[in-house]
């Protein structure tokens, strides 16, 4: 994975590239002002410093030091190469720095490689209460 590197960025300030990338894939929805305000962005990048990707962690409101992990897209050309698990590692660090208890998050159902990644890093399938992705989404949980 040399060549790449995260960086945490301002997201007010970097709303309009936040806001294109998360356009990149079309299961996701808008970005709302609120995640960017309250949350907490990485934009990675490549050697020669162009963007390949970004993830975002907010507040799981309403429950009190719980996160979401929000979005996380790597641009094609640069998967496989170990990226979303140092996204999720990043995140799971700035949560931890907040004194977050836990981490939850969902995915597509056919996006077996998200859940893959998920289940490597500890995150554990669970079935909400109150079910917010689309229908077939799966569902994950991690106590920090």
């Amino acid at each position: 994975m040399s060549g790449y590197f995260l960086r945490e960025v301002d997201s007010v300030a970097y709303a309009v590239v936040l806001r294109r990338l998360n356009a990149l894939e079309p299961r996701f929805p808008p970005l709302e002002d609120q995640h960017l305000e309250h949350g907490h962005w990485w934009l990675g990048h490549d050697c020669d410093e162009r963007i390949i990707g970004f993830a975002g962690l907010v507040p799981f409101v309403p429950f009190v030091l719980v996160g979401y992990l929000k979005r996380a897209l790597v641009l094609p050309p640069h998967r496989g190469q170990g990226l979303q698990r140092l996204f999720l590692a990043v995140r799971e660090a700035k949560a931890r720095s907040l004194g977050w208890t836990m981490l939850v998050t969902e995915c597509v159902g056919d996006n077996l490689h998200s859940q893959q990644n998920l289940e490597r890093a500890g995150y554990a399938r669970c079935v909400p209460e109150q079910r917010w992705g689309e229908p077939g989404s799966v569902y994950f949980v991690k106590t920090l």
